[in-house]
């Protein structure tokens, strides 16, 4: 080893007497100090601007972590113009031995080939270290300038950094091997250094072709790092792809001084490069790759809760068939091209805790029954006819698509929009997997962990809509239905997706509602019989959960529902004058009850101290008086702020006219305290915990009016005893806050981006100037 340092040292000198040298050393500096700092500068800026525009109202930088936003991005960028300064450094560093001929000198000597390469491989990414060590100076100012830093994710991002470097030297040290010309050295290694990040695209529609280019690839694999998790898989990659070309380097030059036949110095690359490429196949089957995830609210791990999920799973096969429908939506990221990124970009987060999975992929074009549209897009033109200009369009081959009649046979896909759609099977039961036509396209944690829970368990819990009275529909999807938070297959949020069922019943019959489930009345229009009040009155006796809504102006349909419990919905409706709306549109307010109902996202961050309050979107409701004779606990979980522009109007409102005037004389009346307009109703039975909700205003659950907005599904939630839907809810971020001023920030940009350079920059000259007289 004294060798191969001494070696490293002499190649380290060369770098400072090399006017090149310095020249990348200042402008990498420069280039990357004025990244870093602009975005720490910028940040400052926006979070002074925003001090001054809200004071104390500003949360801070909650969407976008300042470690990530500042540090993350910042180095993103940097590692992306990476490569365009080591070709620089590593264009002469082997042909300038054979242009001296220093390279006879070096091969009569004592010293083995190998030697010379790992010496003059240790002193260029010693260099190379050095100029991302002052480079660090900057990311040190960073982690003084944000409050709560995530300290070990801004050392997985160097790590990722210094692995970057040692690949990106070795893949230039066996470019300059190659050629005497140092130009053509260095354009070699920033086209090969292009073509590794590139190799992912490759041969990708070529079954066991495009694992060997993925493998490959350095796409993605630095981004891991940035994003904090760190892994062998990607740690393997880098040790291995860095050793490939030292040794091809190796190889290279052994070739130089052997005579033998080029046959001989083949054999050994492709045997180097097999041993690598088994190498990563190994180190990615899953089961053997290791994982750290270094974030604070381990965001590159699967919550808690859908950890708990899989772990029901009993390791028996999870099957997964993906079904790409040529002519139906999403069909670009179900193409044979895009299998590696299915599998790596989606599914190995799941893979990591549950490896005992398989896939399958069935390709086709059909359109569902009745559909014409595509006719109509292309007219006299046949379905297989539309399908061969699809396949050519997309370049994808038409033989591998299943014709309608062939699909129909295998599997009823009529019940969906037939597009990018997944099937999951496990120990015979099966259920659909949905794609979503919005950016992130592939089902999140909610929806594979609801999808699993129908799998594991024997029964689904059901939601029963009572129908026949115009009541709200979770089967349409107007304004002023339910369907879009809960049957809407298209919408990832819809329950339906997040492992719920929903089902309309027109009587309530004993046994008709699992114990499982829960019983909704939303707002009927007419008279609801005494037969079927009678039975919603004995389901409510017997310990059903349910929910009711009523409107104002039909009180008098629900209350006989209600006062059973001990509620009634009082007549008359709130009204809150209001000159950017209609009178009795406003905000409900939820209280802190209602934001323990469930873990939805405002309630998570409401508890944590992240915003000060939740709201719901009320149109139309009135006050619910209650009393607790009934054995249940009532309590307020939607009320409405009691203030001078607020009361119940009692006298005919109407709402598209001039603004309400209080009149006392028609019954009108303000309350001293806040009006309730949403109920929350508990009592034990047995071992059982009865949940109701009642809301004096069903709008406020329906697409018109953002679906509860922040209550989303939580009365669902609520009711299902919080087992649906399954919550992800990571840890609020708490690195949302620079330490720095937008003066100060300037300053250190200036420092760090020409000052500091310039100091370099003499100190080069004066090196470079020493050494030339002597």
């Amino acid at each position: 080893m004294k060798v191969v340092f001494n070696i490293a040292r002499a190649e380290l000198r060369y770098f400072f007497f090399s006017p090149i040298a310095w020249f990348v050393l200042i402008l990498f500096l420069m280039s990357n100090a004025g990244i870093i700092m602009g975005n720490l500068a910028d940040t400052a800026l926006q979070q002074d601007m925003m001090l001054e525009l809200q004071g104390s109202l500003f949360p801070g930088f909650l969407n976008s972590p300042l470690t990530k936003l500042v540090i993350g991005k910042g180095l993103d960028t940097v590692l992306t113009i990476f490569f365009l300064y080591i070709p620089l450094l590593t264009m002469g560093v082997i042909n300038r031995e054979y242009a001296g001929g220093t390279i006879k000198l070096l091969h009569s000597s004592p010293v083995k080939t190998r030697q010379i390469i790992l010496g003059k491989f240790l002193g260029v990414y010693s260099f190379v270290c050095l100029m991302i060590a002052i480079f660090l100076s900057v990311i040190v100012v960073l982690l003084c300038s944000i409050r709560n830093v995530e300290f070990p994710l801004t050392l997985a991002m160097i790590l990722g950094f210094f692995l970057l470097a040692a690949m990106y030297v070795a893949v230039g040290m066996f470019i300059s091997s190659l050629t005497s010309y140092p130009i053509v050295a260095g354009i070699g290694t920033f086209v090969v250094l292009t073509l590794f990040t590139s190799l992912a695209m490759w041969f990708q529609g070529t079954d066991y072709v495009r694992d060997v280019t993925w493998y490959l690839s350095s796409s993605g694999r630095v981004e891991s790092l940035l994003g904090g998790l760190i892994t062998t898989r990607d740690l393997v990659y880098f040790l291995s792809i860095t050793s490939l070309f030292i040794i091809f380097t190796t190889i290279k030059m052994k070739s130089v001084t052997e005579s033998k036949p080029w046959r001989v110095s083949a054999g050994r690359y492709f045997l180097a490069f097999t041993v690598t490429v088994v190498l990563l196949v190994v180190s990615s089957i899953h089961g053997f790759i290791g994982y750290c995830d270094v974030t604070r609210g381990k965001i590159n791990t699967l919550h808690e809760n859908t950890q708990g999920v899989i772990k029901q799973l009993d390791g028996s096969p999870l099957k997964v068939t993906l079904y790409t429908n040529l002519l139906g939506y999403n069909l670009g990221n179900g193409l044979p091209t895009e299998r590696n990124n299915y599998l790596w970009k989606f599914w190995a987060k799941y893979r990591r805790f549950y490896t005992n999975m398989e896939f399958n992929y069935v390709y086709y074009y059909d359109i569902n029954h009745g559909d014409s549209s595509i006719f109509q897009a292309y007219p006299g033109k046949s379905l297989d006819e539309i399908a061969e200009k699809y396949a050519e369009m997309y370049k994808t081959d038409l033989a591998i698509y299943k014709k309608p009649a062939e699909i129909r046979s295998m599997i009823d896909l009529e019940s969906e929009k037939k597009g990018l759609l997944m099937e999951v099977e496990y120990k015979g039961r099966k259920t659909f997997l949905r794609t979503y036509e919005d950016p992130e396209v592939f089902p999140s944690e909610r929806n594979v962990s609801g999808s699993l829970l129908r799998l594991i368990n024997d029964t689904t819990p059901t939601i029963k809509f009572l129908t026949g009275h115009y009541e709200r529909s979770p089967l349409k999807s107007g304004e002023r239905e339910y369907g879009i938070h809960a049957m809407a297959k298209g919408n990832r949020n819809a329950l339906i997706n997040m492992g719920l069922n929903f089902d309309t019943i027109s009587a309530l019959r004993p046994g008709v509602i699992k114990p499982d489930g829960a019983l909704v009345v939303a707002d009927p229009k007419t008279v609801l019989d005494k037969s079927i009040i009678d039975s919603i009155k004995h389901y409510i006796d017997n310990g059903g959960d349910a929910m009711f809504y009523s409107e104002p102006g039909k009180q008098f349909i629900m209350n006989p529902i209600l006062n059973h419990v001990g509620v009634n919905a009082d007549e008359g409706t709130i009204v809150q004058v209001n000159p950017q709306d209609l009178p009795h549109k406003f905000a409900g307010l939820i209280s802190k009850i209602g934001t323990d109902m469930a873990d939805e996202q405002p309630f998570f961050y409401f508890r944590n101290g992240i915003g000060r309050a939740c709201y719901t979107n009320i149109a139309g409701a009135s006050v619910l008086s209650y009393s607790d004779t009934t054995g249940f606990k009532v309590e307020q979980i939607t009320t409405i702020p009691n203030n001078p522009t607020t009361w119940v109007e009692r006298g005919l409102l109407v709402v598209d006219s001039a603004a309400p005037v209080f009149n006392a004389t028609e019954g009108d009346y303000r309350k001293e305290a806040p009006y309730p307009v949403g109920l929350q109703l508990t009592r034990k039975i047995g071992n059982k915990a009865q949940r109701i909700i009642i809301s004096s205003d069903a709008d406020m659950m329906s697409a018109g009016r953002g679906n509860g907005k922040d209550y989303g599904n939580a009365f669902y939630s609520y009711t299902v005893d919080n087992k649906y839907p399954v919550y992800h809810n990571f840890p609020v971020p708490t690195d949302i806050w620079v330490t720095i001023k937008k003066t100060p920030a300037n300053t250190l940009k200036l420092l760090l981006q020409y000052i500091i350079p310039a100091l370099i920059l003499v100190a080069g000259i004066v090196i470079l100037v020493r050494r030339k007289r002597k």
